[in-house]
Formats: C-alpha cells, structure tokens, sequence
C-alpha cells in the first residue's frame, strides 16, 4: 500500500517509537521467523495448552483476516517480544458494507508477564497507524476467562483506545467422527431438506455468483459479519484451503439458492497445537485414548502435534429454522471425516437461537469469547450507534 492511503487502509508508520529499550515496529518479512517462534512459545495455558500457529509463514496466511494487513511488533534486541495485528476488510455495520478495522493474534512472550506497559507502548504505534487514514472503527475478541487481558483493556489507560463490550460470542468445536455427529447423518438430513422443498447441491465455480448473493444478502442481517465478493472466494491469498466445491448450497423449488455452508481447512496455513496437557490429564491421556478408540471418537494428540480441525464457515440459514443449520453441519461432518477432519468449529452469538438445538444435537465442546467495538474518539459515534443485531464476525476469520 504505498502512496497517498485510501479511506480504511493502513499504512506503514513514518518512524518506530522506542521505549524502555524496547523498539516498536511495523512487522516486515525479516520479522517473519520471530513471530512464528512468539506464537510457537507462548500457548494458552488450561488443562489443555494449545498454540494458534501459522506455518510456514505468518504474513503468507495474514490477508485471511482482511486484505490490509499490518502487524506491530515489539522487539528486545532484536527478539520479538510482543506482536499483534491489524486488518481492514469491508464488513457489515447497521446493514451496510464499510470498511473495518480487526485486532488479532496479540501475543505477549511468557518473559514479559506483568510488563502491560510493553503492550501499551504498542498501542501508540497502532495509533500512529489509524491517524493515516485507518477505519473508523475496529473490533476484537477475548476469550472470557482471560481476565488479565479483560482488566488492561477495558480499564481505558490513557493512550488507549476504548473498548465497548458488545456480546458474548460462542465456538462450538464439533466432533465430525463422533458416532453422535455422524448417526443417521446425511440421508435424514438430505431427507428433511427435501420435505422443506429444498434440494442439497455440491458448490461450483459455476454457483460462485449465487453463493456471493445469498452471502451478502444473508449478512447485512448481522453485525461485523463479512462482504464477500467471488474475487475474494477465489483468491487463494484471502481464502487459502477453500474450493467452491468445498461449499453444500439448499436450493427453493425454484432454483433460488437460500442456505449454504463450507468446510474451510486452513491445516496447510494455521495450525492449532496441543503443547502440553495438566498433570492429571497427562496420566489419563493413553487410557482415555484407548476409550477413544473403541468409541470411534478423536483421540487426544501429543503434544507437538496439531489438531485435526477446520472450520464450518460461511453459514446461511435463516435462523428462525434452527433444524436447518443443525442438518446443513451433519452433511458437513460426513463430509469432514473422509478428509482426516476430526472437529469442524463454527461461532455464533450467545443469543442467537440456533445454539440450543447445536448444543443438543453434537453436545460439542465449547468456548466464549467478549466481543468488542474498538475506537479513538473519531469513532465514538459509530460504536454508541451499533443497534442490536446479532454478531456474526465469522470465526473462521478470527
């Protein structure tokens, strides 16, 4: 992005900011290897820890969150310490595209626990960013129980930007081997669609343009969810791991497309790695392993070894037809277990209803995430005036 910045772009800060030793930067390809190992080294610690990688190059898979793209880092004599990311994508606000800004991937390295002042500092620099012409407003998700992160961002320090909560946003992780996600899967599920006068179908380079269509039209509806284009499903910058094919559309009787839904694997560019497990689980791990096996269900990996997971991404269905989303995902779990997939995961509000039939028909493992507006004072407005759609920001893109 060189030259004058469009309106939402972000461009490369004029200078780095030093502090405390410590020099903030715009990330460049040299970069590259540090913050893998950040990301590597640092996992989310719980009786299970797992890292969120990016192997083998971080910016090779960053314009999946948006295809401006910056990251900050933060490095101690040439070490990356601390690294975060922005990106601009045109998403949807109050039922219209603009562009808006996404904070991701912040990782603080286990050396500088209680140094809040090193991501402070980063966030001068991020600043600096926005002032050349970033987006109005921004947004950005904490796991619920990470109660350091919650207590330094939302305190409003000064320097920082204001986050305003909006939502609690849940992950279902789904076992697409399970014997409860597979039984009596597909043929009931292509059944009922044909009883509600749907057909089922394959996605194709064909259908693109119906798929973008039913998309847009489908997200308007929420807030944060994601414009598409068929440039943008295409590209394999923006959407690595994902085929038309990957894609099972219902269509109307007359030939109208009105559900959708695709399995994204993103294992070849993002990786999910168990790196240790509690002392209890540790011990219970060959056993439980052993039960998994004559149950036909997932075993839990050693550690060093990714999960075999990807997304169930880019679903339509009109929520007010929950049994419509429910059977959609079973035809997705018979297709992901052929393909080694052992979890699909796809997000949805707190208070979206299809939750409840989804948490009673796979009883998946899950997690809850605070969404947030982010914004400087230019975009007080903005946020104050979100209204109370439901939030739709599509995990997949997180």
């Amino acid at each position: 992005m060189d030259g004058t910045a469009a309106a939402g772009e972000l461009t490369a800060a004029g200078e780095d900011l030093e502090g405390g030793g410590i020099r903030f930067t715009i990330a460049s390809a040299a970069h590259d290897a540090g913050i893998r190992r950040l990301l590597r080294d640092n996992p989310m610690r719980g009786q299970i820890s797992v890292s969120m990688e990016r192997e083998s190059s971080y910016f090779g898979v960053a314009r999946i969150e948006g295809p401006a793209h910056r990251t900050i880092v933060a490095l101690d004599e040439g070490r990356v310490i601390c690294a975060g990311g922005v990106s601009v994508r045109e998403r949807f606000i109050n039922g219209r595209p603009m562009a808006v800004g996404y904070l991701g991937g912040l990782r603080l390295d286990r050396s500088c626990r209680g140094r809040a002042s090193v991501i402070r500092r980063g966030y001068e620099l991020l600043r600096t960013l926005h002032e050349q012409g970033g987006p109005p407003i921004y947004f950005t998700s904490i796991v619920a129980d990470n109660l350091p992160a919650r207590r330094l961002l939302e305190r409003g320090l000064p320097g920082m930007p204001t986050y305003r909560f909006l939502g609690e946003f849940v992950t279902l992780i789904i076992r697409a081997g399970s014997s409860r996600a597979l039984f009596n899967s597909s043929e009931p599920a292509q059944r009922e669609l044909r009883d509600a006068g749907l057909r089922l179908a394959h996605g194709s380079d064909e259908n693109l343009p119906a798929i973008v269509e039913l998309l847009n039209r489908d997200q308007a509806k929420y807030q944060f969810a994601p414009m598409w284009s068929i440039e943008s499903l295409r590209s394999p910058a923006c959407c690595p791991g994902l085929k038309a094919e990957d894609f099972r559309m219902a269509f109307a009787p007359d030939g109208t497309a009105s559900a959708c839904a695709a399995i994204w694997d993103q294992r070849s560019v993002k990786q999910t790695v168990i790196r240790d497990y509690s002392p209890a689980l540790r011990r219970l791990r060959p056993l439980l392993n052993v039960g998994a096996a004559i149950l036909g269900r997932p075993r839990l990996p050693a550690p060093g070894r990714a999960l075999a997971q990807a997304f169930a991404s880019h679903v339509v269905a009109d929520p007010h037809s929950p049994q419509l989303v429910h059977r959609l995902i079973q035809v997705l779990c018979e297709t992901a277990h052929p393909r080694g997939i052992d979890y699909l995961v796809v997000g949805f509000d707190s208070r979206d209803a299809r939750l409840a039939l989804l948490r009673k028909a796979f009883r998946p493992r899950e997690y809850v995430s605070r969404l947030y507006a982010v914004h400087w004072q230019d975009g007080a407005e903005l946020a104050s005036g979100l209204d109370g759609r439901l939030l739709a920001p599509e995990v997949a893109l997180l």
